[in-house]
C-alpha cells in the first residue's frame, strides 16, 4: 500500500514538472515572437497569446471616433494607455482635448495640440451639459444681494464696494504663472474672467495676498492684481471681465 501511495505521488510530482517546463518554455517562446504591427504597437501571434498578452493587445485597440472633449479635472496625459505609463504633459480643467479613441478599458485616446496622447476616461466629459453644470457651479448662489453687472457699474458685495475693469490679462496671468498657478483661463457665459474655477480680481495685497481667495457677488474670487482703487478703498475689489 505504500509503494502504491509513493508510486502515485512520485507519478504526480513528475507531471507537474513536466507542466511546469512547457509553461516556461513557452513564456521563453513569447519573449521572442513579438512583433510590431503597422501603428507600431507590439503584438503576438494569437495562437501565442497568454491572457495578459490579449489583455494588454486589446487595451492598445481603439474605436475611431472624433469628438469635442473636455477636461472634468486637472490631469495628465499619458504615452500609453495604462497607470504606469510616463506622465507627459499635465492639462487643467476646463482644457478642451479632441477624443479619438475609445474602447472597454479605463484609458482612451486624444489628441491635443496635433499630438496623441492617452487619458483616464473618468477625468473627461463630452457632455456640454456636465460641462455646463461645472461652469455654472462657479456662479455665488448664496449670495442674496445685488449682483455686479455692466449696467450696475458698482455695487456692495459680500467683502465691500465691487467695481470691474476690462483690460488685457496676459500681464496678469504672466504673474500668476510664475507663482506656479496652472489653471485654465477663460471666460465665462456672463462675461466674467476665470481662472479655473475662480473669479480673477484685483484687491489691495496687504488685505488679500496675491492667490488668495476672496467672496464676491459673482463667486470665489483669485486676487491675481491690484490697483491704484485700493489705496483709496482698501477694502474694494475690482473684478475682471469681458464687458
Amino acid at each position: 500500500m505504500t509503494i502504491e501511495i509513493n508510486l502515485k505521488t512520485l507519478l504526480l510530482v513528475i507531471a507537474m514538472a513536466i507542466g511546469l517546463f512547457f509553461s516556461y518554455s513557452n513564456k521563453l517562446e513569447l519573449k521572442h515572437t513579438a512583433v510590431t504591427n503597422e501603428n507600431n504597437i507590439e503584438i503576438l501571434d494569437i495562437d501565442k497569446q497568454s491572457i495578459s498578452d490579449r489583455v494588454v493587445h486589446f487595451e492598445k485597440e481603439f474605436d475611431s471616433v472624433n469628438k469635442k472633449a473636455f477636461l472634468i479635472e486637472k490631469t495628465v496625459l499619458l504615452s500609453q494607455p495604462f497607470f504606469y505609463s510616463e506622465a507627459v504633459l499635465e492639462l487643467p480643467k476646463y482644457e478642451e482635448v479632441t477624443l479619438i479613441g475609445e474602447n472597454n478599458f479605463d484609458y482612451w485616446k486624444i489628441s491635443y495640440q496635433g499630438k496623441d496622447y492617452y487619458i483616464n476616461k473618468n477625468c473627461i466629459t463630452t457632455d456640454k451639459q456636465i460641462l455646463k453644470s461645472m461652469q455654472d457651479a462657479t456662479y455665488n448662489h448664496n449670495w442674496k444681494g445685488k449682483v455686479l453687472n455692466a449696467y450696475l457699474g458698482a455695487i456692495t458685495g459680500p467683502n465691500g464696494r465691487e467695481t470691474y475693469y476690462n483690460l488685457n490679462m496676459d500681464g496678469v496671468l504672466a504673474i500668476m504663472r510664475r507663482m506656479g498657478n496652472t489653471d485654465k483661463y477663460w471666460i465665462r457665459d456672463d462675461g466674467v474672467k476665470m481662472l479655473g474655477d475662480y473669479v480673477m480680481v484685483a484687491a489691495n495685497l496687504e488685505l488679500h495676498p496675491r492667490g488668495s481667495l476672496v467672496e464676491c457677488s459673482l463667486g470665489i474670487g483669485i486676487v491675481c492684481d491690484t490697483g491704484g482703487f485700493a489705496q483709496v478703498n482698501p477694502t474694494a475689489l475690482d473684478i475682471a471681465v469681458d464687458w
